[in-house]
């Protein structure tokens, strides 16, 4: 939540309002260039980085493809408490509440380098999806030690048989220290999305494991049922 979140990058995605207009929008592949759509392919991560005026560190967003259902990611990036079980230098997660089924409210606590003491921060995450089977999570920080502001936002569509997801997110620096992060930035937002893939082809490979508990709850989040389920792409 949230989420993937290193240091002071947040994990925890896309908007899907369920409207004509958002519907009519082209998958996330085909808004990729040849060039982009080949490194995908090769199983490297896509990594942009855009300029925001006034705001010292870009916004980041990272495109990259797992071999999963977007329900099975999903799932498995909602289950925020379990987060550090896999997320590096995520020590604890903890739901403080639940103002709607969709909605989570969580505090995290990140462990910092060179003697920093450890970044707290709460966070208010919300979960979508739309019926031609896609999620999404947006977040935003409500509080920090370290940075003004932190909102991103995750889009998990379907593409051949796997999950094409992308991971975008802003933070703005409160103070000195989280400013002198900005060179390790990327590499972090980068190791998150990392961190999330490995940990769902991790689970997908335990015997037994279909992820069927993570999804119920993801699902009962979104008020859905197994015939309303959004059919995988």
């Amino acid at each position: 939540m949230r989420h993937l979140f290193l240091f002071l990058i947040l994990l925890s995605g896309a908007f899907f309002p369920q409207s004509a207009r958002a519907q009519s929008k082209p998958p996330l592949w085909n808004t990729l260039s040849p060039a982009q759509q080949s490194v995908l392919n090769s199983g490297k991560p896509v990594v942009l980085e855009e300029e925001v005026p006034g705001n010292p560190w870009p916004r980041f967003t990272i495109y990259q493809l797992v071999k999963a259902t977007p329900a099975q990611v999903a799932a498995i990036f909602w289950d925020c408490e379990r987060d550090p079980e896999y997320i590096p230098n995520c020590t604890k997660v903890s739901v403080l509440s639940r103002p709607s089924p969709g909605v989570v409210e969580a505090e995290y606590t990140l462990k910092m380098p060179f003697f920093i003491p450890d970044e707290v921060y709460v966070s208010r995450n919300e979960l979508q999806h739309s019926p031609d089977g896609s999620y999404g999570v947006t977040w935003k920080v409500l509080h920090s030690r370290y940075t003004k502001s932190c909102s991103g936002t995750l889009r998990l569509e379907g593409h051949e048989g796997g999950t094409l997801i992308r991971y975008s997110n802003l933070v703005e620096p409160g103070n000195r220290i989280a400013k002198l992060l900005k060179a390790s930035a990327s590499r972090q937002v980068v190791e998150s999305v990392q961190s999330l893939v490995d940990r769902v082809g991790e689970l997908l490979v335990r015997p037994g494991n279909s992820l069927e508990t993570q999804i119920r709850s993801l699902e009962q989040a979104l008020g859905l049922t197994a015939e309303s389920r959004p059919a995988a792409k």
